[in-house]
């Protein structure tokens, strides 16, 4: 997890073999990539963040191709991908060109190809980018069913929910260094005892909110007002009163518990970009 730019992209080519290491040194499997690289290969399944297909081709047709260049026998190539197909709700859509494929649609196949030949490694570059939600239900629950068989996946994401339902290592990358490294839930420790308070506001200010609790600074946005206070929210009263002074009408109050951006935001200063899913997906 990290914002752009903090070299996310380039770690995951590095460990794909598309990229050979600037300095320092690499082992996959236990070896150096090296002279074997395509066998390495061979033994990994990785998607990038936009998906590469062959237009004219059919989604059937492109996941075969994907199969049989990473040696999978048609009889095992069809069985795996009727299920990988099926999963993912592409099976009405299968012997349609891919040029006609929403980006959602390209983005499940390119999955889905990255999936097909049961690969060891599975690297994925923002994979929930455009996503529906079947498609990201799909996508959690293979990469779940991966971890019980003993499969190493490696995501960058900057989905919070992603992250937590899928991880069992998160680690914090800024500018190409790492920040920290933990499970999602030894990192959320740090803000174990704070709680994320959401104030849905409107009318127009007739002055300055009157809430001074030492540590307490909220954030005004346009219809909108957020905190961050104690876990117990005990000071939530006084902070309506404070709105309700400055001339603002309160329609909705929402109580969460801070994720891993704000984890994120509270290590580095800087805000981690979100993944939208269901972005063009269908």
């Amino acid at each position: 997890m990290g914002p752009n730019g903090s070299g996310k992209t380039t770690l995951l080519r590095i460990l794909a073999t598309e990229l050979a290491c600037s300095f320092g040194s690499l082992e996959i499997f236990g070896v150096p990539p090296g002279a074997n690289k395509l066998a390495v290969r061979g033994r990994m399944g990785f998607a990038r963040d936009q998906p590469i297909l062959m237009e004219s081709l059919t989604g059937r047709e492109n996941a075969e191709l994907f199969a049989e260049l990473y040696g999978l026998k048609n009889k095992d190539a069809k069985s795996r991908l009727d299920s990988l197909f099926l999963s993912f709700g592409l099976s009405d859509v299968e012997n349609i060109p891919v040029r006609s494929y929403s980006h959602g649609m390209k983005k499940k196949l390119q999955l889905l190809e990255s999936f097909a030949h049961d690969p060891e490694l599975i690297i994925l570059d923002e994979p929930t980018l455009g996503l529906d939600p079947l498609g990201l239900e799909v996508f959690v629950d293979l990469l779940n069913q991966e971890q019980a068989r003993d499969r190493c996946v490696v995501v960058a994401t900057n989905n919070p929910e992603v992250a937590m339902r899928v991880a069992t290592s998160v680690v914090f990358l800024v500018d190409g260094a790492v920040v920290t490294r933990g499970s999602p839930e030894k990192l959320l420790e740090q803000l174990a005892d704070e709680t994320k308070v959401e104030i849905r506001t409107s009318g127009n200010m007739q002055g300055d909110i009157d809430f001074e609790i030492e540590g307490m600074v909220p954030e005004i946005l346009p219809g909108k007002i957020l905190v961050s206070m104690p876990a117990n929210a005990g000071s939530l009263p006084a902070l309506m009163e404070g709105i309700l002074d400055a001339g603002l009408e309160i329609s909705k109050i929402e109580i969460t518990r801070p994720d891993l951006s704000d984890v994120f935001l509270l290590l580095t200063g800087r805000a981690l970009e979100e993944d939208v899913s269901g972005e063009e997906g269908s």
